[in-house]
C-alpha cells in the first residue's frame, strides 16, 4: 500500500498509527460519519448507527438460524466492527470505489481488526453481508420523503436493493432471508 494513503491525518491521529492501535475516538467517530445514503439527502444515519444495527440484526439472525452462543457472538463482533475503516475514510458509495481503492480499504480494515485483536470468521462473511444489506434496507425504509416522485424512487431503490440481497443469498445458498425480513419488520408480508 502506498505510504501517502496511510499518512492521512484523521481526528484520531495518523491513519498509519491508529489502524494498528485504534483508540476509543475511532469508534466514537463512526457516529459522526454520515452514511453515503444520508449524504445523498436520504435519511440521517451515521456509520455507527449502521454498525450497531448490523450487530443487533446478528442477534436476531443467530436466533433465526439456531446458532450457538459462540457463533452468535462472533457474528455480533463482526457486525460491530465491519466498517471501522470508515472512521478515517468515510462511507464511500460502492459505485465510486475502484478496485485499487477497495483493496486499500480492505487492508485498512484488516489492520484495524488486528489492532483490536479481533479475527474475522470467514465462514460468516456471506451472512455478515446479508445483515449489512438488511440493515441498509431498514435504513431505506426509515427514510422520510414528502414528494410522491421521491417516494416512488425510494420504493424502486428498496426493491432493487432487496433483489440484490436475494441474489446474494441464492449465490451463497443462504435460506430464510425473506422470513427474516418479515420477522425483523424490514418488510411486511404483503410487500414480498
Amino acid at each position: 500500500m502506498q505510504k501517502d494513503f496511510l499518512d492521512i491525518l484523521t481526528p484520531q491521529g495518523y491513519l498509519s498509527e491508529i489502524m494498528h492501535h485504534p483508540n476509543l475516538d475511532v469508534v466514537m467517530n463512526l457516529f459522526k460519519i454520515p452514511r453515503a445514503f444520508a449524504v445523498s439527502g436520504f435519511g440521517d444515519w451515521s456509520v455507527g448507527q449502521h454498525c450497531f444495527c448490523v450487530a443487533y440484526l446478528a442477534l436476531y439472525w443467530a436466533r433465526h438460524r439456531g446458532y450457538d452462543i459462540e457463533r452468535r457472538n462472533r457474528l455480533i463482533v463482526m457486525g460491530l466492527t465491519h466498517d471501522l475503516h470508515e472512521s478515517a475514510t468515510g462511507d464511500i458509495l460502492p459505485g465510486l470505489k475502484t478496485e485499487d481503492m477497495r483493496t486499500r480499504l480492505e487492508e485498512v480494515q484488516r489492520n484495524f481488526m488486528r489492532g483490536l485483536g479481533v479475527s474475522t470468521d470467514e465462514s460468516l462473511q456471506a451472512e455478515l453481508k446479508v445483515l449489512d444489506m438488511v440493515a441498509f434496507l431498514f435504513e431505506i425504509r426509515q427514510t422520510a420523503v414528502t414528494h410522491q416522485d421521491q417516494r416512488r424512487r425510494l420504493l424502486h431503490f428498496f426493491q432493487e436493493q432487496r433483489a440484490m440481497l436475494l441474489r446474494h443469498c441464492e449465490e451463497q445458498r443462504i435460506e430464510g432471508v425473506v422470513d427474516f425480513l418479515r420477522e425483523t419488520g424490514v418488510e411486511a408480508p404483503e410487500e414480498a
